[in-house]
């Protein structure tokens, strides 16, 4: 290795301690109270469904101490609320969907399973958070390399990721291709995958929510929480869907903030006083 690559590496760990510190700030216990009062409201309204004689779960502990941590930086209001608004209402859809389908089922068989339905938004503020990660390491990349990243290159590599994923995905629901609201769900992935306006963030989030998928969906069939009906502990294809949702929750939530700035302008000038 040579001397400029050992120098960049002993930088590395400080700067990013440096940048993971940066994301705590005043706002982060609020953010962290909110998270233990969602959770303890789940866990107290659906306490029956609980094995209070369990051993403790290490893997479901690590993953949430990992996305209260990831919540509880870099935390923007406005943003946040919208993500969490999106979450909600598209991981409702998503549930929707794949249980009325019977591409998955919940072991309450419930046709979506109401407690399920927090994990949503929190697992969209946790990818948002590791997409930030990502860039970070990217940029640290390029860096050493001393060339900034072409955008055509995260433009190509977004294409390859999503369309392989629309493929991968639509094969996975063919069995159930014949439904309506498997039809829409194709056309939606198809409209998703065409239009891209931002190729880097979309491929960072891609990449941030599979990594993220990997645990829950694990956990999630390991513990058969849920099942597929291919019985795969994940199937594949539900761990990479995180990522696309990612990217599908991200763009919603930026059209849902001009919406709130194009609102808002016109209120403003309709209060302004006229010469």
């Amino acid at each position: 290795m040579s001397a400029r690559g050992d120098a960049a590496q002993a930088r590395l760990l400080p700067a990013f301690g440096r940048f993971v510190a940066s994301g705590f700030d005043r706002r982060s216990p609020i953010a962290f109270l909110v998270l233990v009062t969602t959770g303890a409201s789940v866990g107290y309204h659906w306490r029956d469904l609980l094995d209070a004689n369990g051993e403790m779960d290490w893997l479901l502990a690590g993953i949430w101490a990992w996305m209260a941590a990831l919540i509880c930086w870099g935390v923007s209001l406005r943003r946040d609320l919208i993500l969490v608004a999106v979450g909600a209402c598209g991981g409702g859809v998503i549930e929707w969907w794949g249980t009325n389908t019977g591409l998955w089922s919940y072991f309450t068989q419930e046709r979506p399973p109401l407690w399920i339905l927090p994990a949503w938004p929190i697992a969209a503020l946790s990818v948002d958070r590791m997409g930030q990660v990502v860039d970070w390491g990217v940029r640290q990349l390029f860096g050493w390399v001393r060339r900034e990243p072409s955008l055509h290159l995260f433009r190509r590599a977004y294409f390859v990721l999503t369309s392989g994923f629309v493929l991968w995905m639509s094969a996975f629901i063919w069995p159930y291709a014949h439904l309506f609201a498997s039809r829409v769900v194709i056309v939606v992935m198809i409209a998703v995958t065409l239009r891209c306006p931002d190729p880097r963030r979309d491929v960072q989030v891609f990449l941030a929510g599979s990594l993220l998928g990997v645990f829950l969906e694990y956990w999630g069939t390991s513990r058969e929480c849920w099942t597929y009906y291919t019985q795969q502990v994940p199937p594949p294809v539900a761990v990479v869907a995180h990522g696309f949702a990612a990217i599908a929750f991200n763009r919603a939530a930026a059209g849902v903030s001009r919406a709130l700035d194009w609102i808002a302008s016109r209120a403003g000038a309709v209060r302004e006083p006229t010469a």
